[in-house]
Formats: C-alpha cells, structure tokens, sequence
C-alpha cells in the first residue's frame, strides 16, 4: 500500500464520531437477490445512536434501539426493545434488552413480554472494547457504523466482544481495514463470516457486502425510505399468509418408498431471487452444503448401492462438490451439524453425478426421488442445472 493510500485510510477511519450538528436519518435496505429482507433506518449524533431494524423473515419484526455513547463514541448503555409486527404498541414487548458496559464488565438486563428473566440476566466480564449482539440477521448496520466511528482504526485492526444474554463463550467481532474506503467485520462466532463494507469519506457505511457469509445478503444506504409503510405492507403480506412469513430458506422432507427402502432427505429450499446460483453463489469446486440452514439428512432403512458402492442403511449427510463440467455426491457419516460444519474425514464416499441442463431455471432448490427401473432416480435441481445418480436397493 503506498504511503499516500495509507495517509488516506489513517485519516478516513481515525475520523472522529459525527460532530454535534442536527443529526440526520441513515436508511439502509438490505436485499437477498431481488427479495428485500430488512430495512433499517438510524440517526447519529455526539453522544446517541437510535434506530429501528425491521427484518421481515421468519416473521415480520422491529428491533428498535437506543445507545447513550461516551466520549469516544463508544456505546455505554443500549435499550433494544423488540415488537411483533401488528402488536398492541400498549402491551409489552415480545422482549427487552438493556446492556450497560464498563471496563471490563457488562450487565445485562432482560424481560420477555413484561416479566424479568433472571436467567438470562446478569453480568458478563470481557477484554477490550465491546458491542451488543443484537441476535438477529441480517444485523443492524447503524450499530456496525458506531463501532467503526469509536474503532478509529489506527492499527489494523479493533475487537469488540459481542455481549448477549445466556451463557457461553462470549464471540468477538473484529473490524480490520482493507483500503481507503472498505472495512471489513468477522465474527469469531461463525469461523469465515466476513462482511465487507464500503464507506464514505466520513466512514458512514454506504454498502455492504455478505455473500460471504450464509446468509448471502448485500445491503446499501438509500437517501429515503417510508420505514413505516414498508412495515405496515409486510405485516398485512404475513397476515394474509396465516401470521408467518416463513422463512428464507424454508426446511423441507423428502419421502419416497423405493423396492421397499423407505428414503428419507431433510434439507433447506433456498429460492434463486434474481441471483446466478452455479459458479456465483455456489462456486465451482468447493464443497456445497446441498441446500440451506443444517445439514442436509439422508436416511435409509435398506442397504443401497450406487454403481459398485454399497450404502450400508443408516442416517447420513448429503454434500456435493460441483465444477462447471460435472459435480460429485459427497456421502457423510456426520449427522446434526450445521450446514457449514463439513469434515471431509467423516466422508463415507464420492460418487460422479450426471449433469443436465434445464429450461426454465428452477426458482428453489429441490432434491427428488423417483423409481427407475429396480432402483431409483436421487436429484438435484436449481437455476439451470439438474444433477441425478441412480441407485439400486439391496
């Protein structure tokens, strides 16, 4: 990095917090291709930060937070107060969250629906700097901009621990500088989540990007956003579905008896949204979870055998590995994890797939089965291709 680009960033992230002018209203709208998952709008200003995030998967909820900053800009107290869309705005809310930060210790103080959760409560001791967690995503990138303003950056890169209610480790987020204009966020609670964000010459976020990530959302600053008729559209669009939204990705079974094998696939349905999925979303030649959310479920009650490999019956994890000429079907003997956690030392086998291109593009991802010959048909289908292997029952 030459010294001028290094002179730059110095002065871009050792910008101090926005000074005591009348704060002005952010807007931030955060999609998943074409689809508008969250919105979020936040003022700034010396010594408050207050915003609203609205997330509209699984339900439609608001997330409404209030931060007394000190000197630095760090935050010393937040009041996050979580509503369901359409609630009675006299009742209590479906949860409330104050966090008070010291030195070295945070407490923490919680209700749901009007009543303490002592559990929940209490006091958290960490190191450096820290930051609330608010527990949701896509997560609020007012507060992301208030660390980035109380970070300063003057090295390379600032911690904070992410303080939540209940117990366990406590993760971090760590900000890290990537030029004069970026900055990126890994959370140490997911390994290899990183989001990049692009700002501007005040370091007020202007994008950012988490395709990285599993929840694969870009999000960028819009001059002006209604956020209370967006809020109201999508709490009637979930009042017309029967109170839910569902969620991005939603779980689903596939059953199938075949020569008498009872076969069994539990996996998540991500939709296309606009997005080139093949070689983008999923990129050539790394592992794919074959779906979305946990881990994809296979379960057998007989023996199967796919050309010359016998698949004992049992519960297994469905994974595949796909190139821009082909993909193979990666058979795990792990089951229960997440969809990120693969270990390829759990592998039972690899299998070639046959791949086949279709029209029109498959808008969700959709794994089937149907019987062929003495056996059956196992396959894969989203965007453009379709990926099978057939099998016989032993």
């Amino acid at each position: 990095m030459s010294a001028k680009i290094t002179a730059a960033a110095l002065v871009l992230f050792a910008a101090a917090p926005l000074t005591a002018q009348a704060p002005a209203s952010a807007f931030i709208v955060t999609r998943l291709g074409v689809d508008t998952v969250a919105i979020e709008r936040y003022t700034r200003s010396k010594d408050k930060l207050e915003g609203d995030l609205v997330v509209r998967y699984p339900r439609v909820r608001t997330y409404h937070y209030i931060a007394d900053l000190g000197s630095r800009g760090e935050i010393k107290t937040i009041t996050t107060t979580i509503r369901r869309a359409g609630a009675d705005p006299n009742a209590p809310p479906t949860m409330q969250l104050v966090e008070r930060f010291g030195d070295t210790v945070a407490v923490l103080e919680l209700q749901r629906n009007g009543k303490a959760d002592t559990a929940a409560s209490g006091r958290k001791v960490f190191r450096g700097g820290a930051a609330p967690m608010l527990g949701v995503e896509p997560t609020s990138y007012g507060i992301y901009e208030q660390l980035l303003s109380s970070a300063k950056l003057e090295r390379d890169s600032v911690s904070f621990a992410l303080i939540a209610p209940g117990t366990g480790p406590t993760p971090a987020i760590i900000l890290r500088r990537r030029g004069a204009d970026s900055v990126s966020f890994t959370s140490t609670f997911f390994p290899g989540w990183t989001e990049v964000a692009r700002v501007d010459s005040r370091g007020q976020i202007v994008a950012v990007d988490a395709t990285q990530t599993t929840v694969k959302t870009v999000a960028h600053r819009v001059p002006n956003l209604d956020v209370d008729k967006v809020l109201k559209e999508w709490a009637a669009t979930e009042v017309a579905r029967g109170g839910m939204m569902g969620q991005m990705s939603p779980p689903d079974t596939t059953r199938a008896t075949i020569a008498g094998a009872n076969i069994v696939v539990a996996y998540g349905r991500p939709f296309k949204r606009g997005r080139a999925i093949f070689g983008s979303l999923v990129p050539w030649n790394q592992v794919w979870r074959t779906g979305a959310n946990a881990a994809t479920m296979f379960t057998t009650d007989k023996d199967l055998v796919f050309g010359t490999t016998v698949l004992p019956a049992g519960k297994y994890t469905l994974w595949t590995l796909p190139t821009p000429t082909g993909a193979k079907l990666i058979i795990n003997g792990e089951t229960g994890q997440w969809g990120t956690d693969y270990h390829a030392d759990k592998d039972v086998t690899r299998l070639d797939l046959t791949l086949k291109q279709v029209s029109p593009p498959v808008e969700q991802f959709v794994i089937g089965m149907v019987p062929q010959g003495s056996g059956g048909l196992l396959r894969f289908a989203w965007d453009d291709r379709e990926y099978s292997i057939p099998f016989t029952v032993k």
